[in-house]
């Protein structure tokens, strides 16, 4: 199929949200070099910067709910457009504050707002596509997602050897461009039919997803996968500095896992969007947690970069199914609501993921933490392999 016809297959509006992602991810560079901020410059130990990270999980598990809320009762775009902006005036405030607790309830402020748009964009993206589509417009987000990160990190690196302040200030303005072009370019998306009539009964909201099992228990496995994934930005870093590896490397190894994605994510998605979604999820979570076990005999950047190429497979695998299957549960008047209780279980993982991290790292060391996370990822695949065999019917009358 010629380029032309294959984008011409995906609204305008979808398009839109594509671009503004990729001008985003490209200056994604605060968090990736957060914990390092946190421990050098700020004179932070490994477990207090975790706790300033766990912060930020906090404001990204209440940013899930209530942002999927807001997209369903207000619309996904205004929901959006509050969380880019709100979340560039912050991100650009936080080199600014010199006392360690006002930082703290700033980085928590942060995780809120700037983690809001998540899930208005994974519901518009619903909206927007047929459920034989939505996997493949998922991983074209993904994609794009990594096509940003593959360079975000290493510019990070470079920035963050000449002043961390440049991270900020780059992030904010991204943040903020993606505004701009949502504001320019994006028509609401959410279904008319969900739309509030006076004679017509309340719809069903939030309560209807967290009273979902097929839903909680999605998001109960996800929570495990957050926990692994959450290292790459917390732990990680801390372990290849013990190592002797400098905030280049690391900028490096995170890029690696974006260029990877790039390379041949889409090839990926081909061989498991058709599959059944939870079996498809429970070889994710194997691979996954066999890619963080293999860190723990890393001391060198090869060995890391071999480590991470096996669990960014698992990634590839887990993310376009997961969206995808969320929007498969969810009834029209509550897709929202769905994806921020799905999202909050990331924002849950980024709660307790750094700190439970951050411990093990300082008392147990890095091997310890790395095989602990390997148990994690094959605990989370019996787990969908056990949702596999609980909603087998349902998804079939789906």
């Amino acid at each position: 199929m010629p380029l032309a016809d294959r984008i011409a297959a995906y609204p305008r509006t979808f398009w839109v949200l594509w671009v503004g992602t990729l001008v985003n991810r490209l200056g994604l560079v605060v968090l990736p070099f957060l914990t390092l901020y946190l421990t050098k410059q700020r004179g932070l130990s490994a477990a207090e910067a975790g706790g300033v990270l766990a912060l930020y999980g906090v404001g990204a598990l209440l940013a899930s709910f209530t942002g999927g809320a807001l997209a369903d009762r207000l619309g996904r775009r205004p929901t959006i457009l509050f969380s880019l902006f709100g979340g560039a005036a912050i991100v650009a405030s936080v080199p600014m504050i010199e006392e360690t607790a006002a930082l703290a309830a700033l980085v928590a402020a942060l995780g809120f707002v700037a983690e809001m748009y998540r899930p208005a964009v994974s519901a518009a993206v619903s909206d927007l596509m047929e459920p034989a589509r939505r996997a493949r417009a998922f991983a074209l987000l993904y994609w794009v997602i990594n096509l940003g990160a593959s360079v975000g990190p290493a510019l990070g690196g470079l920035l963050a050897t000449r002043g961390y302040e440049l991270l900020f200030w780059l992030d904010a303005g991204t943040m903020a461009i993606y505004g701009v072009i949502v504001a320019v370019g994006m028509s609401e998306t959410r279904p008319p039919e969900t739309l509030r009539r006076d004679d017509a009964p309340p719809p069903p909201r939030l309560t209807a997803a967290l009273r979902d099992p097929a839903l909680l228990g999605l998001a109960g496995c996800a929570l495990l996968i957050a926990t692994l994934f959450c290292q790459a930005f917390t732990t990680l870093p801390l372990a290849m500095q013990a190592d002797g590896l400098s905030e280049v490397d690391y900028g490096l190894a995170e890029g690696f896992n974006g260029v990877l994605i790039v390379l041949v994510s889409l090839f990926v998605t081909r061989h498991v969007e058709g599959r059944p979604p939870f079996k498809a999820l429970a070889a994710a979570a194997a691979v996954i947690g066999l890619g963080f076990a293999a860190m723990a005999p890393a001391h060198t950047l090869p060995v890391y970069l071999a480590a991470i190429a096996v669990w960014t497979v698992g990634e590839m695998m887990n993310a376009p199914v997961a969206p995808a299957l969320v929007a498969r549960l969810a009834p029209v008047a509550v897709r929202g609501a769905y994806q921020g209780v799905y999202g909050a279980a990331w924002g849950m993982g980024f709660l307790l993921g750094p700190a439970l991290g951050g411990l093990v790292l300082d008392r147990l060391g890095p091997e310890a933490l790395w095989l602990g996370c390997g148990a994690v990822g094959f605990i989370a695949a019996i787990g969908y392999l056990v949702l596999h065999e609980r909603t087998q019917e349902r998804l079939a009358e789906g």
